[in-house]
């Protein structure tokens, strides 16, 4: 039922002494003491229809209360507004078109890399990386194996695999991996592990 086991007990003993009827709540039916009354909505709809046409939600409602001394709030007067077929001022813009950048015009020039962290072996195994270098000219896949999660060690992998097979190429592009960054002052030898 979604209720407490108190309230239960007192639903119980009022259907017990009133019947169905008691377990209906007595404020059903009657409006809301807080609700705008029908007067001053048709007020705020004359002045948004006459003398605020051109006001989005947010400016009319300011302008009610500083110029008219009506006093609502914004979701008031944008509900009201609505459920009377007045529309928003504004229309929502439209989403900036995001040009893709065109492939390289030659194989080697760039080489897109990334590691991808899944339980690709499914549920029962344990999350490992995938990791992937592709050619941008020609979209070959260039790379690609599995180690325990992304790390620098697993870059290097892919580069020495890189330079092994292909060369070296002319630019690499990749995402903001910390994995590929200095965090700190510090240089250190140490080896991943894991790997």
């Amino acid at each position: 039922m979604g209720v407490s086991y108190r309230h239960a007990k007192r639903l119980k003993k009022t259907l017990i002494s009133e019947g169905a009827k008691g377990l209906i709540h007595g404020n059903r039916g009657r409006p809301s003491p807080r609700a705008l009354n029908r007067e001053l909505a048709e007020t705020i709809l004359d002045l948004s229809l006459t003398r605020y046409t051109n006001f989005n939600d947010t400016h009319f409602t300011e302008k009610l209360g500083e110029e008219e001394g009506i006093i609502v709030s914004r979701d008031t007067v944008r509900r009201l507004r609505r459920t009377n077929g007045i529309k928003p001022k504004r229309r929502q813009r439209a989403q900036k078109h995001h040009k893709r950048r065109p492939r390289k015009p030659q194989e080697g020039i760039m080489v897109l890399w990334d590691g991808s962290p899944h339980r690709w072996f499914g549920k029962d195994t344990p999350p490992c990386c995938l990791m992937v270098a592709i050619d941008d000219a020609t979209g070959r896949l260039c790379e690609a194996f599995f180690i325990p999660y992304e790390c620098s060690f697993g870059y290097l992998k892919l580069l020495k695999a890189l330079v092994t097979r292909y060369g070296i190429p002319a630019s690499i592009y990749q995402d903001r991996h910390s994995t590929l960054h200095r965090n700190d002052d510090n240089w250190t030898l140490g080896v991943c592990r894991s790997c």
